[in-house]
């Protein structure tokens, strides 16, 4: 082995200068990459896209079942069981024996009475005859009497026998009849030893047992229980009072029991009870509808959760809730500095037609003036003109309001004031402004009521980024989804509105040196 070691090779390259430029290839790489990638829009917006399908409006209750007719067969006598004839769920006929009381004690009253009625009528017979023979010396009497035999004395003393004896006869008749009716009477509680059933049913309960004494001194102990007919059930349905004054006989009801989750059964409102039951401070009424049970699935007793289908809707064109609450967060937070109105409350008066609270009607009339034109960003030729138009507007809804004979009247008037001067608006204004105007009055009469039964609302859409207002008639809910009618046409099948999400409102403070100035902070 050689002493001498050979001396290592070096590399051509360093190794450690190479991996140090690698990696930084890499983080230019990535960084790159993150800097220039598309960026996703800040506060996108939610949209959802409108269709058409069935609204259903109900109310939720829960509520128990019960047979159409239950009856519950018990006893008029005492006396102890001595054979029961039928069971649960058993079939039964009107008439059928169901169980039997042990009658000795009813058999020894009949015999004691057939006995007292036979003695009773012994006894007149005896008493006849012996009114046959006072009868007989009335009549001799009478006869010597004629004669001159007898005296007026002996015929008047012979009279009163027989009339006497009459009378007994009489009450000897009585006594019978009387026996009669106790013999009847014992009788009839003979025939009540034996139980039957009242009408054709199933028995649904059984409470008694052969050799169990059955006491019926005060009142009828319950024996049986029988439902007449199981094909249809009654459910029994308990309704706050909030939701009663809009439950109707005739509406449908959509039921479904715990025991078969996945039916859907339905019945009808046949009754809606005027007694209240209060439980726990909460008011409620009882709701009974009738429903089918087919395949005798529904049995008595079970509970029910219950939806009274108060309007049906099918086929018509709908939008998700949130979409008819959703509102610009801009605008959102400006009509709640404002106090939330725009010209008046909802349903109230052209803006300016009629004086604000501590303040004339000009100056509440210019005070809303100046909010619109705040609003719509109206420049000064805009705002002159819009001065005339609220100015006619004003005088011609207070004269219809002075010729009104109700408040109803007077309210229409300005309503339909008010309406004018929005339409006489719309032409000067600027297509943003347009848009501006569509979601204000679509605000200021929300919950103002409109041809059909529905109400005003309006929708949110994107046109060329931007949210826009398209005013809509609102009619039924579920909850999740609401009908609309667009007149306009511009919301139809298929056309996405807005449901959330977007930028978040600009932060407006009031100026504290001016008072009614804001100063606009930028985000």
């Amino acid at each position: 082995m050689s002493l001498n070691a050979s001396p290592r090779r070096k590399s051509k390259f360093p190794l450690v200068p190479v991996a140090w430029g690698v990696a930084a290839l890499l983080v230019l790489g990535v960084g790159g990459f993150m800097i220039f990638k598309p960026k996703a829009d800040k506060d996108p917006y939610r949209t959802e896209q409108v269709a058409r399908g069935n609204i259903t409006k109900s109310v939720s209750a829960s509520g128990s079942l019960e047979a159409l007719v239950t009856v519950q067969v018990g006893s008029q006598i005492s006396g102890q069981i001595t054979k029961v004839l039928v069971d649960f769920n058993d079939q039964v006929r009107k008439g059928q024996v169901m169980a039997i009381l042990d009658p000795q004690t009813y058999v020894s009253r009949a015999t004691q009475g057939r006995a007292e009625v036979a003695a009773s009528q012994a006894s007149v017979a005896q008493l006849e005859a012996q009114a046959e023979v006072a009868r007989a010396n009335y009549n001799r009497t009478r006869t010597l009497y004629d004669k001159g035999i007898a005296a007026k004395a002996a015929l008047d003393s012979d009279l009163a026998v027989w009339k006497a004896a009459q009378a007994n006869v009489a009450a000897g008749k009585a006594r019978v009849t009387q026996s009669r009716a106790a013999l009847g009477a014992t009788e009839i509680d003979l025939g009540r030893t034996t139980i039957v059933a009242p009408i054709d049913g199933i028995v649904v309960d059984r409470q008694i047992e052969p050799g169990q004494t059955v006491a019926a001194s005060l009142s009828a102990p319950i024996l049986f229980q029988i439902a007449q007919d199981l094909s249809k059930l009654q459910v029994k349905i308990s309704v706050d009072e909030a939701d009663i004054g809009q439950v109707r006989e005739g509406q449908t009801v959509k039921f479904t029991v715990d025991a078969f989750p996945d039916d859907n059964f339905t019945g009808v409102v046949t009754q809606v009870r005027k007694q209240p039951e209060t439980s726990a401070n909460v008011v409620a009424y009882i709701v009974i509808a009738e429903a089918d049970n087919p395949g005798g699935k529904l049995l008595p007793g079970m509970t029910a959760n219950a939806d009274i289908v108060l309007e049906e809707r099918n086929n018509v064109l709908r939008v998700p809730a949130a979409a008819l609450r959703w509102t610009p967060p801009d605008q959102d937070a400006s009509a709640q500095q404002r106090g939330g109105g725009f010209g008046g409350p909802p349903g109230g008066g052209p803006p300016g037609a009629g004086g604000g609270r501590g303040q004339g009607g000009g100056q509440g009339g210019a005070n809303r003036l100046n909010r619109i034109a705040e609003e719509l960003d109206l420049d000064a030729g805009q705002k002159a003109k819009a001065e005339t138009i609220f100015a006619e507007a004003r005088q011609k809804a207070m004269a219809a309001a002075a010729g009104a004979s109700d408040p109803q009247a007077r309210r229409k008037a300005m309503r339909g004031a008010m309406e004018e001067a929005y339409a006489r608006l719309e032409p000067i204004l600027k297509p943003a402004q347009k848009d501006k105007l569509v979601a204000l009055r679509a605000r200021a009469g929300q919950g103002g009521s409109a041809r059909g039964g529905m109400t005003a609302g309006v929708v949110w859409i994107l046109k060329d980024g931007k949210p826009t207002p398209v005013r809509v008639l609102v009619g039924a809910t579920d909850g999740s989804y609401t009908e609309i009618v667009d007149r306009s046409g511009v919301i139809k099948d298929g056309v996405s509105v807005i449901t959330g999400g977007g930028p978040k409102a600009k932060v407006k403070a009031r100026n504290p040196m001016t008072g009614g100035g804001r100063v606009r902070v930028r985000m």
